[in-house]
């Protein structure tokens, strides 16, 4: 299938974005690369801003397909060449209605053997760059009362690459920020972290990396954050589509926050959203009992942090990489910590043991929001497992096992609302 095939197959014309001007840097490969692709397919003038060779034939590549490219040689983490880049693309294609920041450096360096300069290095070309040419192209967009620009961000943390991780979730900071000065400006900023791609970067930093995590390199490379690309990485050109999508049509939808590529194909409809069908229906809540005893109370208590309990474990078994990533969704859901729900659990316990219905009644709204936000999180697991996984089998028990959860909460929430009188 051809480029404008595929950008077809999106709802794109070719024209979209006919008139405008991109630069995207670090485009000589791999995700810019494809990136500049698509846009260009898309109609926009491509300025490739790359340091290395490998620009000049990516820059002849979109020639080739009857795209206008061309390639100026830049150092992003240097002030003075960014700002050579700036005056050469306007002189060239004018004002850029499009800024991908792409370009990055990524060691796989235990933090202390990492020298200074080589943090030094990564900082710069990975965060510092993304300033310099923010700070040089958002002018004539302010002017011109309309602009995006899209910084690619990354995944969570991830062992031996703290400069890396480091200068993407600055890059995170410095787009929410930008975001909220430009907003009222017509400017959209995003921070676009595309997912597990596969890129000759990729393929270069899994030799180091996957030991490091526990992997070997060839199990790094058939990871699957979606079921749509079952035992592989998404391809860089799918990486590439996601982000000319997201220019094109979802710029105002998420200004100034973190969007994935998975996210993005999925509202284009070149990715099914999995888990529409879960495999067994969740829980109901099931009425408060007849009679609640001290002990049912308690039993109910205990049960639910043996729960989270195994839930911390179940988070410990998952690759390192995608730790930091599942413990942040269970807090963003839940509202709550697992370290910070045991915390309250173990509060109630010994508020109900020892008949203290004063304190209970007054936090009993705020138990039961909480306790109600974490039976939303156990109801929405089988449907975000079923992005890593199609087995029948295992969402089939990991269905059966969230429905039971749930209903344990259910049934806590409904004996809260009796404890503040009855405790």
């Amino acid at each position: 299938m051809s480029e404008h095939e595929r950008l077809v197959q999106l709802g794109l014309a070719s024209g979209a974005l006919a008139g405008q001007a991109a630069v995207v840097t670090g485009a000589g490969r791999g995700i810019g690369y494809e990136a500049a692709r698509a846009l260009a397919a898309l109609g926009a003038q491509i300025v490739i801003a790359e340091l290395s060779e490998s620009g000049r034939a990516a820059a002849a590549s979109i020639q080739a397909a009857g795209g206008v490219a061309l390639w100026i040689q830049t150092d992003v983490s240097d002030a003075a060449s960014v700002a050579a880049l700036a005056c050469q693309t306007r002189e060239a294609v004018g004002p850029v209605d499009i800024l991908i920041n792409n370009a990055i450096v990524a060691p796989v360096i235990p933090l202390l053997e990492l020298e200074t300069a080589r943090w030094d290095q990564v900082i710069a070309v990975n965060l510092r760059g993304a300033f310099l040419t923010c700070r040089a192209f958002l002018p004539d967009m302010i002017a011109r009362q309309g602009g995006v620009i899209v910084n690619m961000v990354s995944t969570d943390a991830m062992p031996g690459m703290a400069a890396y991780i480091a200068s993407k979730q600055g890059l995170v900071g410095l787009s929410q920020s930008l975001a909220l000065e430009v907003g009222d400006q017509g400017v959209r900023v995003i921070a676009f972290a595309p997912g597990m791609v596969d890129t000759p970067g990729i393929r270069d930093v899994s030799v180091r990396l996957a030991p490091r995590l526990g992997m070997t390199p060839e199990a790094f490379l058939s990871a699957t954050l979606h079921p749509a690309y079952e035992h592989r990485l998404m391809p860089a050109a799918d990486a590439g589509l996601a982000t000319a999508y997201l220019v094109a049509k979802l710029t105002a939808d998420y200004h100034g926050e973190v969007v994935n590529g998975y996210e993005v194909l999925e509202r284009a409809g070149y990715l099914s959203a999995p888990g529409v069908a879960l495999p067994t229906p969740v829980a109901e809540p099931r009425g408060a009992p007849a009679a609640v005893s001290l002990p049912q109370v308690l039993a109910l208590i205990q049960r639910l942090q043996a729960i989270l309990d195994e839930t911390g474990a179940e988070f410990d078994k998952l690759p390192v990489f995608a730790r930091p990533l599942a413990k942040r969704g269970f807090k963003s859901k839940s509202g709550r910590s697992l370290q910070v729900w045991a915390q309250t659990l173990t509060a109630l316990h010994d508020r109900v043991k020892a008949g203290d219905s004063a304190r209970l009644q007054a936090e009993l709204p705020g138990l039961q929001e909480a306790l109600e936000r974490l039976a939303v999180y156990y109801h929405e697991v089988p449907q975000e497992t079923a992005r890593f996984t199609r087995d029948a089998e295992v969402l089939q028990e990991i269905g059966r096992i969230a429905a039971e959860r749930e209903g344990v909460i259910h049934d806590l929430v409904n004996t809260v609302a009796t404890l503040g009188g009855d405790a």
